[in-house]
């Protein structure tokens, strides 16, 4: 899944969730490292359990943007 913006900059797929909560952490988290990132996805549908969210971001930062994930603590690991 890839559009374009008005600069003719790729948006692309960085992740797919089950649920808005987990997308929009990790969109929070990219914003918070200067990432621009976005939630895409159907919020009524998703209530439901009916479908997957996509945070998505221009394709410039994807590797940036993995490698900030990869780096983040696991919330499951005791402090």
């Amino acid at each position: 899944m890839a559009t374009t913006n008005n600069d003719n900059e790729k948006i692309v797929v960085f992740d797919k969730f089950d649920n808005a909560v987990d997308a929009n952490i990790v969109k929070g988290v990219l914003e918070t490292n200067g990432i621009v990132a976005g939630v895409i996805g159907d919020s009524t549908a998703n209530a439901l359990l009916l479908t997957p969210m996509y945070v998505v971001v221009f394709e410039r930062d994807l590797e940036r943007a993995r490698a900030i994930m990869a780096s983040a603590p696991d919330p499951d690991t005791p402090l």
